[in-house]
């Protein structure tokens, strides 16, 4: 009976030492002194990290030229420019594998009216609307390397916005003046005034854009960027009268919808970030 016991206890001691060094066996290495794996130093080491998707918010800030225009120019007495202005906007987005992207923009940037007076002292009186617009766009990656890795890369883009307005006069302006009519004529009284007004009902805008994405740490993105932008109604609006001793002889309209160039830069900050974990799935890795 001793010898079988003595099998048995010598079977079962190379057994549970077995168990042990399964258990125990090593999987990474890593040299004595070095940061723990995370999740994305982990992936690295089976070559690029590919991302599910992930979450940003970010600001921008960006100069904006709006086209406006008007319908006569009084014999050339007024006309208009397009003015180029500062803004700055906020913005939250989702991108997809690294391919596609939704986001929605508020913005804090003016649509203007600029209303010249030609003369031997030019004047000119810049007007504005409410400053607010809300834009929702989509955005395409082009592709010249591996899907799904994230990395500083060319998108373009399409959306659509809108331009509440709040339906108040913005700014009223008279002026007056003289003009000789000819030798032992007199003077005639010249007199103009200008209306402006914001819309009444909420205008629209529509946009391309092309924008280069860097990405400067794991949190942090960095965008160029270059829209234009088309109007989709009239958010301000400068009626002007032109009299002639106190009778009406011409109208005029200035019209701004907000068409133009934005240029500028976003920072966004990377708060959620989704692996894609197939490859470990699959066995491939």
């Amino acid at each position: 009976m001793k010898p079988i016991f003595t099998f048995l206890f010598f079977a079962a001691f190379i057994q549970v030492r077995a168990q042990d060094a399964d258990y125990y066996r090593k999987i990474y290495t890593k040299p004595i002194g070095a940061k723990p794996y995370n999740t994305e130093s982990l992936l690295k080491k089976f070559g690029d990290v590919k991302v599910h998707d992930r979450w940003y918010v970010g600001i921008s800030g960006f100069v904006r030229n709006d086209k406006n225009t008007i319908n006569n120019d009084f014999d050339q007495l007024i006309g208009t420019e397009s003015p180029t202005v500062s803004a700055w906007g906020a913005t939250a987005g989702w991108v997809f594998k690294e391919q596609w992207n939704v986001e929605l923009e508020y913005d804090r940037a003016a649509i203007h009216n600029v209303l010249m007076i030609y003369g031997d002292n030019p004047l000119k009186y810049q007007m504005e609307n409410d400053k607010n617009s809300l834009i929702l766009r989509g955005k395409w990656r082009l592709l010249f390397g591996k899907p799904s890795v994230r990395k500083s890369a060319f998108w373009i883009s399409a959306g659509a916005g809108l331009v509440p307005n709040s339906g108040r006069a913005k700014d009223y302006m008279e002026f007056s003046g003289y003009r000789n009519r000819g030798p032992r004529q007199g003077v005639d009284t010249l007199f103009m005034s200008s209306d402006t007004r914001i819309a009444k009902s909420m205008t629209g805008l529509v946009e391309a854009s092309a924008e280069y994405v860097i990405k400067v740490v794991k949190s942090i993105d960095m965008s160029l960027f270059a829209r234009k932008q088309w109007g989709m109604g009239n958010s301000l609006t400068t009626d002007l009268v032109y009299k002639v001793n106190g009778v009406e002889t011409e109208r005029a309209r200035i019209e701004g919808d907000g068409s133009g160039w934005n240029f500028g830069v976003s920072l966004r900050y990377v708060f959620h970030i989704g692996y894609d974990f197939s490859n470990l799935n699959n066995g491939k890795i």
